[in-house]
Formats: structure tokens, sequence, C-alpha cells
């Protein structure tokens, strides 16, 4: 959940956003929209903790996977595929029980009764957190963002950027966070991992921020909208689908459009007024 009041942000001297105010529960899933230098993504940092707000504050609560659009998270040495699994907590008791496994196999008796016992303490934690149904899940999510065993089994490190980003996807869908933010998540996605991730957050039943110009992607899956107006530094929070944003937003501009043409007149009236 988050919770956000009395917002606002800035970069340098310019004021991207005040007094915003709005909540993310479970089961509300937000297009997050605006044209491009509105803010969105500054915003998205704000959020989730990794840029502090001018004014204001954000309450979180729950866990949540936040995905920005230049991933730089995680121990470079470490493997892709326990990046993965240590989002809840898996990925290094596995290694570790792979190591005991290996040692309990010494030719020194104590070595091996030592390991024996470690090794057991490792697969009763490694089970209580789901254990291999866990790592076939997370095999799973993996495979259907085209991230194949080859890669899992390398570093970070040797790894290009939209395969740090796919990584860092798919730990975020493997989490089981509250709440995630995802900032243009089909970015290095092929065809059909994308139809994949739709239906995957369509079933998602925490709380979802999206930016996304994946445009069916966002009409398959939204239930509010946000538009990040720059012009005058708020955020219009429409509580319906896209298809009825879309239709709501024409009628909103054309409204503020006769608003302003009301409001020049009657300043053009009152200068008229004031020569004579």
């Amino acid at each position: 959940m988050l919770a956000v009041h009395d917002l606002e942000i800035r970069v340098g001297a310019r004021t991207l956003m005040s007094e915003v105010s709005f909540r993310v529960s479970d089961g509300d899933k937000i297009g997050l929209v605006g044209r491009n230098g509105a803010g969105k993504t500054t915003l998205t940092k704000v959020l989730a903790g990794d840029l502090p707000p001018a004014d204001g504050k954000v309450e979180r609560s729950g866990e949540l996977g936040y995905l920005p659009q230049d991933p730089r998270s995680g121990d470079p040495e470490m493997l892709a595929r326990t990046r993965i699994l240590d989002a809840r907590g898996l990925g290094t008791l596995a290694l570790q029980m792979h190591e005991a496994s290996i040692e309990m196999g010494d030719a020194d008796e104590k070595v091996a009764a030592k390991a024996m016992r470690r090794y057991g303490n490792l697969t009763e934690r490694f089970e209580a957190l789901g254990g291999y149904a866990a790592e076939a899940e997370a095999a799973s999510i993996a495979h259907n963002l085209s991230l194949p065993d080859r890669i899992l089994d390398q570093p970070l490190k040797t790894l290009s950027g939209g395969q740090r980003r796919r990584i860092e996807l798919a730990r975020i869908l493997f989490s089981d966070a509250q709440t995630m933010i995802l900032d243009e998540p089909t970015n290095h996605l092929d065809a059909d991992s994308v139809v994949w991730l739709r239906e995957f957050l369509k079933n998602y039943k925490g709380g979802l921020i999206v930016i996304s110009h994946d445009v069916e992607l966002v009409g398959e899956t939204v239930n509010r909208v946000f538009y990040l107006d720059a012009m005058r530094q708020v955020i219009d929070i429409y509580n319906m689908n896209w298809k009825n944003y879309l239709r709501q937003r024409v009628a909103d501009e054309e409204r503020r459009k006769k608003e302003r043409a009301n409001i020049e007149k009657k300043a053009t009236a009152l200068q008229l007024q004031a020569a004579r």
C-alpha cells in the first residue's frame, strides 16, 4: 500500500507537481500517463524512495517492487538465477545447500557430519519459504520473459542492459510484492513475453502503478488512470478503465478550453473598460 500526502516534487527551480495526494491499495491498477518530460519517471522514483520529495510525504507498507528504466541493483558477481530467487530469500539458501551437499562427501567424517547437519537446517528453511515449488515458479517466470538457463547461470556483470532489466522484472514478479511500480516494463521484451506479462498483470492482486507506451497492456490491465498535467502541475485522477478515461479526458480538455476562453474574454472586456 502507498499513501501520498500533499506531495511536491521539484527538479531544480522547476516544480513538477504540488499538493498531490492519493492512495494505492490492493487491486488498484494505475496507468501513470502524461506527455514526455512531465515528470512520470521522477514521480516513480519518489514513490519508491529513491528520491526525496520537496515537500509532503509518502507512506509505504508491505513489500514494494520497483522497476526503474535502468536497473543497476544487485551484486555484479551474483548469478542471475540467485538474484531472482533471493526476492523470496531462496537464492542464497540454494547455493549454501549445494555447497553443503558437496562437503557431505568429504573424507573427514567430522566435516561430513557437520555438513549434513547444516544441509538439514538449510533444507528446512528452504522448504519453509516455498522450496522447490517456488523455485519452479521462478523458473517459469524467467522462461516467459525469454530468460534461458544459459543467461540465468551467468553473473549479473556479464549481462547486457536489456538482460539485466528482464532479470529485475522477473525478480519483482516473483517477489510477491504487495505493490509494484513498473516503468516501461515491456522494454526489451519480445512479443510473446509482452502478451504473457499482460496476463500476469491482469491477474495480479496487489497495487500496481505502470508507465507504458504499450496501449494494449494499459488498456487491458488498468482500472485507474493518473494524468500528470505538466502545465497545471497536478495529477488528475480518473477512477475508471482506460477506454472510459480516453473519453472523459477529451471532455475535460474541452471544458477547460471553454473555461480559458471565457476567462480571456472577461479579461479583454475589463481591459477595454479600463481603456475608456
